[in-house]
């Protein structure tokens, strides 16, 4: 299936992976949400496989390149050099290099996949799969470690210091700390609903995440306090609440629904619905831009005010036949600097 391209040795921690993983359901879209300088370019995954490199000035599109897969999930390198793409139905990372246009390495975990983050120092790439967390290194890409999880576990995300991630396990109810330093489990903590997506503050104060109901309510956004890993509150923002967003400056946190976008107000804990539809969305990190994809399209909000900046066309850059449908929308992680 993927030529002659390489594929990434599995040795013992492929096999513990693999214990640990059972079946999952379908994954939803991922966010990937950093902080620090804007981002020159946004990396829009579609469900098909296709990585498609965007200028955010403008759209242009000015890299592609095909992992061969159906994606749930994706994490961009520092500067950009590498994409991690989660090819999460057939049990593969892949690693593209966006400028080549090609791929550079794969790792097959025989389990099914999830989404994926990268710590912020770059050395440790994080992908959930039914039960557990893969640890992958990215220099020599080989799995290193997987550390236990809940649940048909979703989305992820990793504290500013990268010493802690919290994973959305929707099967569970519940969200797992996880220690980076030891690759070991630390608590979990129930939140309502079926967690599906998480996101973390700049600032590292606030977690917030995204929940579906399990009937025919609204879902909700849980915010637990990093300190003491308890869940502050919780707000229903309306169905289908999936992929979600934290401004930079905390004060707004953005939520792709069924039909809709939910705007809620970290101080007041009001929310506010557009007449947008998103099947994934994201932050650029550093600036007040918010990235919504549904369809074949990529549109541009300033979260000041809500106000439609751009709006970026995406057809024709899906081959399969069943046009654009993006995974995730990533970012380079900010400067350290």
């Amino acid at each position: 299936m993927w030529g002659r391209r390489r594929t990434a040795t599995l040795g013992t921690a492929a096999v513990l992976l693999a214990a640990a993983l059972s079946a999952a359901g379908q994954e939803r879209s991922q966010v990937v949400v950093t902080s620090g300088t804007p981002a020159p370019r946004a990396y829009v995954v579609a469900h098909s496989g296709r990585v498609q490199v965007l200028d955010t000035s403008d759209g242009r599109a000015v890299g592609s390149v095909n992992t061969g897969a159906w994606t749930t999930g994706a994490a961009v390198g520092p500067g950009g050099d590498r994409v991690y793409v989660v090819n999460g139905w057939a049990g593969v990372v892949t690693a593209v290099d966006p400028v080549a246009g090609k791929v550079v390495g794969r790792i097959e975990t025989r389990a099914q996949l999830a989404q994926a983050v990268l710590r912020p120092d770059g050395k440790r790439l994080y992908v959930t799969g039914s039960g557990a967390v893969a640890v992958i290194d990215p220099a020599s890409f080989r799995l290193v470690a997987a550390i236990k999880a809940g649940g048909q576990p979703q989305g992820l995300a990793i504290t500013p210091d990268g010493r802690r991630l919290y994973v959305a396990n929707a099967q569970d109810g519940t969200v797992s700390v996880l220690d980076t330093a030891t690759a070991s489990p630390k608590t979990a903590i129930d939140v309502p609903g079926m967690p599906q997506q998480v996101a973390i503050s700049a600032d590292g104060t606030a977690v917030y995440v995204s929940s579906l109901d399990v009937g025919e309510g609204e879902g909700t956004v849980s915010m637990i306090d990093p300190r003491t890993d308890e869940v502050r509150w919780s707000k229903p923002v309306g169905k289908g609440a999936g992929s979600i967003a934290v401004t930079p400056d905390g004060r707004r946190v953005y939520v792709a629904l069924k039909r809709r976008v939910a705007v809620l107000d970290t101080t007041t804990r009001t929310t506010r619905t557009l007449r947008l539809k998103a099947k994934t969305l994201a932050i650029a990190p550093g600036d007040r831009r918010v990235f919504l994809s549904a369809g074949n399209t990529a549109t541009v909000l300033d979260s000041r005010d809500n106000k439609v900046l751009d709006t970026f066309q995406l057809s024709g850059l899906d081959d399969d036949g069943h046009g654009f449908a993006a995974t995730a929308i990533a970012f380079e992680p900010a400067d350290e600097d």
